[in-house]
């Protein structure tokens, strides 16, 4: 394929948010010059996913001064003036998981495969049928129902877009394989009466993924002739000691492509204005993770927290795992982790205390109001932990395959990661989903924060113009965004003892030293543009890396190059041990966001990490109406007097029973009813009773609240985070202190 060139617009189409890239020639060099986000339009009242492009691409237009826009249409191709494009490309996750059959032999071998490649795209497994789940069954009766009869009705009302028939290994016997493939050819046909009230078969021929025994493939094809559209794949376990997943995995990737993109709404006419196939969203993040695996030799980690899907790739030279979840995500695919995982596992990950049907009803109401912000603290904690919890469940089924043990590369994206108000909370997620080791020749690992979507970006011209990839990744991506430097300490110890000793030599700076004890996490701040030596002495029993328990580890001068957050220290123990208690649990949350500069005081969380809040109990109580008698018992911080008639309370508080730590009841003070001012005996008493107080009246007695100081804190933290972006200096070994 030839390479494009000039300005070139990337639209990622997600299932929730639409986001588009603008990227063009500066100074030889490709780089982004515009970035908006929107809301995805695939659902009514627009039905059209180009609407949500051309929304966010007017908006670039707006903050770069071009016009890429013409008579509401993209303006194509680029003027000599710079205005309009000369190359759309598309990306997209949002047209919905396939769903999918796999019917294998032994659940233990090919139908384990068959799962691990099933994670290549957007699938949904709606059944495994395996032969070895019929084994030792007893005789049957005239009357009664077979296993075979049992499982062609369930497929029957699944109706999958696409089934994976695997089993035998090669030279083996080919009866059982061809006893699935009659099995797949009695569910093509569907029962049905035509309006003259007779019978009349339909046949359905869905697509047949033969991944089995090559010498089996004529056999099945001839059972299965009219009744499926069966394509032959390379064995998905030639031998019991190996795998061959990627076959598999290209056709199911290919069929996607096929059979599921179209479906997106108005996605179809999007393509006459692309240069090349719309493409998914996890094989372009596939692409870029392998690419820059083979680029640096490192050991590369992408993940991806979609509120559909959630993917983790990894990728070391010469290898490459892809796995992505397609019915596991943070709004969407919420209904399904709450169903694998439970409501408890995610309310272990809240710095807070929360009755479970609370907790399930947020769950459940962010599932049917997707496009809600946050509106508090706990909200944001909420959506961390969902997607803690999903990006753990993705990299369970990746290490299924492989160890992540040697990652010392971490680059993650995501609507909520992205948006994190706080670097600290980004990557606490990162670590608690991860649980990094750190256990090769690099123990630093080197954790990136893709807020701009810009490796997906990437990865959607990676194949057409690499240079263009290249100089985007090194400048805009990678360049930009350091999150962290991570280092694990392995080894275990009593929580009031020393792990390690740390001293950051900062080049032209001071030097700092601390003690990080176990079961904390610890950060030394290195901004971004500055330079550090970096040298961890561990405790007798606590290694790094590859070194020696207690074998003193040093970089060479200047060699760790600063970030958000600086250089981070975990030393919880592996694997991560949260409390048992809940109360103690939250405490050792809150401890850890503070030590990421995520809260600044455990008072600002003293009120979270309380009991549990109680369900609620419903009461009865007389009506209670309170009227201002003493101006002296009204608390200076309460808000103005309201002039307007406030409806009175008749339900009493709930009853509060919560457990405290030991499992001793505690009892809150009672909410006082509120207060109520009734029209015409307003503070000056010149209103008389019935008389209309108008708008602009109220306004003028209302005070606004001032903003609050962390409120003010957070703003120029911001704008001085905005300040420091520099390029880190390349990046070094870490090894031993000789």
């Amino acid at each position: 394929m030839a390479e494009i060139t000039g300005a070139m617009l990337i639209a990622e189409i997600g299932s929730l948010i639409t986001r588009v890239t603008l990227i063009d020639e500066v100074e030889g060099d490709y780089r982004m010059i515009g970035h908006a986000e929107t809301s995805t339009t695939a659902e009514p009242p627009f039905g059209n996913v180009f609407y949500g492009l051309l929304e966010a691409t007017r908006q670039i237009g707006k903050m770069t001064g071009r016009q890429l826009l013409t008579d509401g249409q993209l303006l194509k191709p680029q003027t000599s003036t710079y205005d309009g494009v000369s190359h759309l490309l598309v990306v997209t996750s949002a047209a919905g998981a396939m769903r999918m059959v796999i019917t294998a032999i032994a659940s233990d071998v090919s139908a384990h495969h068959a799962l691990n490649a099933s994670h290549a795209t957007y699938t949904n497994v709606l059944q495994v049928l395996t032969l070895d789940a019929s084994s030792g069954q007893a005789g049957l009766g005239p009357s009664q129902r077979s296993w075979i009869d049992d499982q062609i009705d369930q497929l029957l009302q699944i109706e999958p877009e696409v089934i994976v028939l695997a089993g035998g290994l090669e030279g083996g016997a080919v009866e059982a394989v061809t006893r699935l493939a009659h099995i797949v050819r009695l569910i093509a046909i569907k029962s049905g009466v035509d309006v003259n009230g007779q019978y009349q078969p339909e046949v359905t021929a869905r697509p047949v993924i033969y991944a089995g025994n090559s010498a089996a493939r004529e056999a099945v094809s001839e059972i299965l002739h009219e009744r499926a559209e069966v394509v032959h794949v390379a064995n998905l376990c030639p031998t019991l000691d190996r795998a061959d997943l990627a076959p598999t995995q290209q056709e199911l990737a290919r069929l996607y492509e096929r059979k599921i993109l179209p479906s997106l709404a108005g996605l179809t006419s999007l393509e006459s204005l692309c240069d090349v196939p719309v493409r998914t969203v996890c094989a372009v993040q596939g692409v870029i993770t392998r690419f820059l695996a083979e680029r640096t030799g490192r050991s590369v980690l992408t993940l991806d927290t979609g509120a559909a899907a959630t993917a983790a790739f990894y990728a070391s030279p010469g290898h490459f795992i892809p796995t992505v979840l397609g019915t596991i995500g943070t709004v969407y695919g919420l209904p399904e982790l709450m169903a694998t995982q439970g409501v408890a596992t995610l309310a272990r990950w809240l710095p807070f205390a929360i009755a479970p049907s609370d907790l399930s009803e947020q769950l459940l109401n962010r599932t049917l109001r997707p496009y809600l912000l946050p509106a508090s603290r706990d909200d944001v904690y909420l959506a961390h932990a969902i997607a803690c919890e999903a990006l753990r469940t993705a990299l369970a089924r990746l290490r299924e395959q492989t160890s992540l043990d040697a990652v010392d590369w971490i680059i993650a994206g995501g609507g909520i990661l992205a948006h994190a108000p706080q670097p600290g909370l980004a990557l606490l997620t990162i670590l608690d989903a991860l649980e990094p080791m750190g256990t090769s020749d690099q123990p630093i690992i080197d954790v990136h924060l893709d807020t701009l979507g810009l490796l997906v970006t990437a990865g959607a011209i990676a194949e057409l113009n690499p240079e263009a990839a290249l100089t985007l990744l090194d400048h805009d991506l990678l360049s930009n965004v350091p999150l962290a430097r991570v280092v694990t300490l392995l080894g275990e110890g009593p929580s009031d003892t020393v792990a390690a000793e740390v001293e950051l030599k900062i080049v032209g700076g001071a030097t700092e030293r601390i003690e990080v004890k176990h079961g904390t996490l610890a950060r030394l701040p290195l901004p971004q543009g500055r330079y550090g030596e970096l040298t961890i002495r561990p405790a007798a029993g606590v290694r790094i890396g590859l070194l020696k328990p207690g074998e003193t580890s040093a970089s060479d001068g200047g060699e760790i190059a600063g970030s958000a957050l600086g250089v981070v220290i975990d030393a919880r123990g592996r694997p991560l041990r949260l409390a048992d208690d809940p109360l103690a649990r939250r405490e050792q949350i809150s401890a850890w966001l503070i030590a990421l500069n995520v809260e600044r005081d455990p008072g600002d969380i003293a009120t979270h990490i309380g009991p549990s809040k109680p369900e609620r109990v419903p009461a009865e109580a007389e009506p209670t109406t309170t009227l201002p008698t003493d101006e002296a018992s009204a608390s200076a911080e309460e808000p103005p007097v309201n002039t307007e008639a406030t409806p009175v309370n008749t339900e009493a508080p709930p009853v509060n029973t919560e457990e405290s730590g030991q499992g001793e009841a505690e009892e809150r003070p009672s909410a006082q009813p509120p207060e109520v001012v009734i029209v015409g005996q307003a503070e000056t008493g010149t209103t008389e009773k019935g008389q209309r107080i108008s708008l602009d009246a109220l306004k003028e007695e209302s005070t606004p609240l001032p903003p609050s100081a962390s409120e003010k804190q957070r703003d120029q933290e911001i704008d001085a985070l905005r300040n420091k972006v520099e390029a880190p200096k390349k990046w070094r070994p870490f090894g031993r202190k000789e």
